[in-house]
């Protein structure tokens, strides 16, 4: 009889040990009786798992009793270890967040890895019975929820990377045939960013660590990213995240963030939103090839993840989505070598940059205050910047591995080189923040792409809704009315603020010495407030015009009023004034 792959013979050494009902119910009753599991475990020679697994499923045995089953049915009743419910629960959820389609083998590591964890956790590590993750463990989980999309898999180190080998020439051979220029290929892709995580060895980090309940580090958005080979269009990042409506974006109309916002339950990025988003990107490259004087004729590039349906290629007949062999997206994916990486690099550093700032000068916050309000609306400012941050250059030098034959123009760039100058730059500016125990190791800790693989703590806190109940970042659902109101300026409040801001431009031109740097500062910040004196300036014209239209509407109706008929006793009316001159004879 053949054998699956990696089955193991059948061990007849031990047996599983049985109870009846009646067994188990003296079991509850002693527990009932407020005796001590360790006392129970001497007297009946049971081990203290297994007593705890009865007293645990008491309500269920006393059920079982009351409905008359049997003792022979009852003794084939197997108690599964709670530890494994807990492992596939967690298990399932990071199946379901996967960026890529996973393997036998990687699921069966990590399923071995939060079972680790949690026996490590247990009262009693050493009653925690063995798992082994086998193949008929992975059979019945499949079956128990309902991924029968898995399958067991003999794909090695080997395959992937020859499956990365031999992709590029398919889509250099596709190129060729269609006549795509690199300004109509794109990629997509997705990182994890957790937008108030500091390096480990920062006081607020350690002091973290410490502090019970919720994680503030381990909240996280998912940012989607695109951009064509040419470097030559990045589009608008999509950021999804737990809450549809969090406090610091509370009267703010989402549509003119500088991302698309998105919403999921866990922050990841779903099939139907990744359906949408792109049914609103092929306008936008429609337009960007209408003034390149492109056909609009796009190929996609793309990788197999859970969150890309094949129903995508589908939205568009002009648009083709090529996706990636399985588990080769970080070897040949365009946005995965190097891009992603300098992105979060430049995302740390314009964050250290902005903890500088808020906590320079006199009377300013320190910097627990000031990470304390760091909110999500502040972290999409930055990931804006971070974003426009990334070069041409850089994004045309990813294609590198993907198109050898047509990525020539390198300028000599090196990503390398500019992630080497940006970590260096962001363990300085660390330091003038406080924390002076970073160096080159912290930033390349958290930067790397592991860093976003979920903990087991991470999946308890996804699992029990921790992150979906964090106070400060939650959906304020009190007033459904106030949350459609967009945020107001007042007309009168920005005048007077674009006046103070003018006096104290006036006062640096005055007053430094250094007249070269006043004016170049003077001028930059006039340029930025155009836009709001631009608006003051709509504001007051439209104010005036109102003043006028009501002026006239009024003169109009003392006008009307005027020559208005008015009821007289003598029955003629007055508005008809009686003439003085006598009757015409010639009409007689």
């Amino acid at each position: 009889m053949s054998k699956r792959p990696g089955s193991k013979p059948s061990s007849h050494g031990s047996k599983r040990k049985t109870f009846s009902i009646e067994e188990k119910l003296e079991i509850i009753k002693r527990f009932e009786r407020n005796e001590r599991t360790c006392d129970i475990a001497r007297a009946t020679g049971i081990k203290e798992s297994t007593l705890r697994a009865i007293r645990d499923n008491a309500v269920r045995i006393k059920e079982t009793s009351m409905t008359g089953t049997t003792t022979i049915s009852a003794k084939s009743v197997r108690i599964r270890p709670k530890e494994i419910a807990e492992m596939e629960r967690l298990l399932s959820i990071w199946i379901e967040g996967k960026k890529s389609r996973t393997t036998f083998l990687t699921i069966k590591g990590k399923a071995l890895s939060i079972y680790a964890d949690l026996k490590r956790k247990s009262p009693n590590p050493a009653e925690v019975a063995p798992f082994r993750a086998s193949c008929g463990w992975f059979s019945g989980f499949k079956h128990r929820y309902n991924f029968q999309n898995l399958h067991f898999s003999s794909e090695t180190t080997s395959t992937e990377q020859k499956g990365a080998k031999e992709f590029p020439a398919v889509i250099q051979k596709l190129i060729k045939e269609e006549g795509y220029t690199l300004d109509q290929i794109f990629n997509f892709d997705e990182t994890i960013i957790y937008y108030k995580r500091l390096p480990q060895r920062t006081y607020i980090s350690k002091a973290e660590k410490h502090t019970p309940g919720y994680k503030a580090s381990k909240d996280r958005l998912t940012v989607m990213f695109g951009a064509n080979a040419s470097g030559d269009l990045k589009l608008k990042p999509v950021v999804v995240y737990r809450s549809d409506n969090p406090r610091a974006l509370k009267g703010i109309v989402k549509a003119s963030l500088g991302v698309h916002y998105r919403y999921s339950k866990k922050g990841w990025l779903t099939a139907q939103i990744c359906i949408d988003i792109f049914a609103e990107f092929f306008p936008v490259i429609e337009y960007y090839c209408k003034k390149k004087n492109l056909a609009f004729k796009i190929l996609i590039i793309i990788d197999n993840a859970p969150s890309h349906p094949p129903t995508i290629a589908e939205l568009n007949p002009k648009v083709k989505f090529i996706f990636l062999p399985q588990e080769t997206a970080s070897l040949i994916q365009p946005l995965d070598l190097g891009v992603m990486t300098l992105f979060k690099a430049y995302y740390l550093k314009r964050t250290f940059k902005l903890l500088i700032a808020a906590t320079g000068g006199e009377n300013a916050e320190t910097v627990i205050e000031f990470w304390k309000r760091f909110n999500i609306k502040l972290a999409i400012d930055i990931i804006v910047e971070a974003w426009n941050d990334v070069t041409k250059e850089c994004l045309h030098r990813a294609w590198k591995k993907m198109l050898p034959n047509l990525i020539h123009d390198f300028k000599e760039f090196e990503p390398s080189e500019q992630l080497k100058k940006i970590k260096a730059s962001c363990v300085e500016l660390a330091k003038q923040v406080g924390f002076e125990e970073v160096d080159d190791e912290d930033i390349d800790e958290l930067l790397e792409p592991h860093s976003n693989d979920l903990t087991t703590e991470d999946l308890q806190q996804l699992a029990d809704g921790q992150v979906e109940a964090d106070d400060e970042e939650g959906d304020d659902n009190d007033d459904d009315e106030s949350q459609s109101t967009p945020r107001q300026l007042a007309t009168s409040q920005l005048s007077g603020v674009l006046s103070v801001i003018e006096k104290q431009l006036q006062w640096l031109e005055d007053n430094d010495y250094n007249a070269e740097r006043s004016r170049i500062v003077v001028h930059g910040i006039r340029t930025n407030l155009e836009p709001y004196r631009q608006l003051l300036y709509e504001r007051r014209k439209l104010a005036k015009q109102q003043k006028l239209d009501i002026y006239f509407k009024l003169v109009r109706k003392k006008h009307l009023e005027d020559n208005e008929p008015h009821p007289s006793t003598s029955g003629i009316p007055t508005s008809c004034p009686v003439s003085n001159k006598p009757p015409s004879t010639t009409s007689q």
